[in-house]
């Protein structure tokens, strides 16, 4: 059994009660504090992987426009579809560029 002693972060609910997580690997065992330990029971245990996936997260599109300038591949990013598609407009225009795509990802706000 390897025990290590991880410090809270600040968005932990036990975060100012306790000082560390003791964990066994990466399963959670207990609590310490200045007067000995506590079982994760005692003040809420860590929340579980499904509390998590329901958390909803902020989140915002960023897309990326990919193209071709004389056979080199190039790429710009956008946080608007409205800027993109004044770009590329502009840049359709040029005969030396070729092979749009555009990928729409996900990032955290």
């Amino acid at each position: 059994m390897q025990l290590s002693y991880q410090k809270l972060g600040t968005d932990h609910p036990m975060y100012g009660k306790v000082e560390y997580l003791v964990a066994d690997g990466m399963q959670p065992v207990c609590y310490k504090t200045k007067e000995g330990y506590l079982p994760l029971e005692a003040g809420g245990s860590t929340p579980s992987a499904q509390q998590v996936a329901q958390a909803e997260v902020q989140t915002r599109p960023l897309y990326v426009l990919s193209f071709m300038v004389n056979g080199e591949k190039e790429e710009m990013t956008f946080g608007s579809m409205k800027k993109l598609d004044k770009s590329r407009a502009k840049l359709e225009a040029k005969f030396f560029i070729t092979d749009f795509k555009v990928t729409e990802y996900k990032t955290v706000a």
